[in-house]
């Protein structure tokens, strides 16, 4: 009778994780602040498992990556690690992301975390040389996360992350500070589901300044050395503000297989409510297979993903790969490794 009631649960946890959060706000409605955040960048995941399981991955952050996805799950994870991504994202620029996170008995687990975009270079255009000037420039932004994670209780964990924000386009950048908070709970059901949840990017606007925007004028073209300078003001703007809430369950596992669902729904100020769903499975947790699906995103469906754990000299390390498709934009490859010590 018990075993046939935790298969019952088994299943009733599938059903949940893939049908339930993504029936959320498949009729919501358009918003009209799409498209008025900068520094876009923090939007896109970090960690190769992460993305090949859709971003479905605010209850399921097992590993150093947690300081982007989830800072309080950070003071779960059993041992120290490190983590090193490199991505190929859209039209040839790429995306970076280190960290490690260290456990302190008794006071709690730090993270610190970099998170770099860089275009590549782009070839300048003016109204005067449409063709080009000759000249290439380039965009760069990063984040610098410093998270503090704490188990409440034998279930519960929660934590926060410091971040400092800069935007840079060509001459001229923008900076702010923001807070991330998260937390993750174990359940005593549905076989210890995880139900997370984070708040990330909460803080203030970034605010445009450099060379380029100081400029001179002529009153007078019969007097061109009477000169007038001037400073041109940008408009203050919003970072994303995004919203987590998740859930996951091993729905299979024993002593040679695990297979692990997970959904995700994350609200944003500048666009509709987004879900994604995701699963993984292992095979004697050495080698993994993943893949996800995401709802409402104009361009991003599906991803595919797979992974591996191998001990060298004794120490544990995780390679990841995921493939994220993007529509008629080609599609987008990450690559992490991460090492615990």
């Amino acid at each position: 009778m018990i075993a046939g009631t935790s298969s019952i649960y088994k299943w009733i946890a599938c059903i949940l994780l893939v049908f339930l959060i993504p029936a959320f706000g498949q009729n919501s409605s358009s918003i009209e602040s799409v498209g008025t955040s900068t520094a876009n960048f923090l939007k896109i995941g970090v960690g190769a498992r992460a993305v090949a399981m859709g971003g479905a991955y605010v209850a399921l952050s097992e590993d150093v990556s947690a300081i982007y996805w989830n800072p309080g799950a950070l003071a779960r994870l059993s041992k120290n690690e490190a983590i090193i991504q490199q991505s190929n994202w859209l039209v040839d620029s790429k995306i970076y992301f280190v960290g490690a996170s260290y456990n302190f008995p008794l006071l709690g687990t730090l993270g610190l975390g970099f998170h770099y975009f860089t275009s590549g270079d782009i070839e300048e255009t003016t109204l005067s040389a449409p063709d080009g000037t000759g000249r290439t420039f380039t965009a760069n932004d990063f984040s610098l996360n410093l998270a503090y994670s704490r188990r409440i209780t034998e279930r519960f964990s929660a934590g926060v992350a410091l971040k400092y924000i800069q935007e840079t386009l060509d001459r001229e950048s923008a900076g702010t500070i923001a807070v991330d908070i998260g937390s993750i709970f174990e359940t005593n059901f549905f076989n210890g589901m995880r139900i997370g949840m984070s708040l990330s990017n909460l803080g203030g606007r970034m605010h445009f300044s450099g060379t380029d925007l100081s400029v001179q004028y002529t009153s007078n073209p019969q007097f061109p050395t009477k000169v007038i300078r001037a400073n041109l003001k940008t408009d203050d703007w919003d970072i994303p503000l995004l919203f987590r809430f998740g859930l996951a369950s091993d729905v299979m596992k024993n002593d040679k297989y695990r297979l692990t669902l997970s959904s995700d729904v994350m609200d944003s100020r500048d666009f509709i409510h987004r879900i994604m769903v995701g699963g993984e499975f292992a095979f004697l947790e050495k080698v993994f297979l993943r893949g996800g699906y995401k709802f409402n995103y104009d361009e991003e469906k599906f991803s595919l993903g797979a992974g591996v754990n191998l001990n060298v000299m004794g120490s544990e390390m995780r390679l990841d790969y995921a493939y994220q498709d993007f529509g008629p934009f080609s599609n987008t490859q990450f690559f992490s490794f991460i090492f615990a010590f």
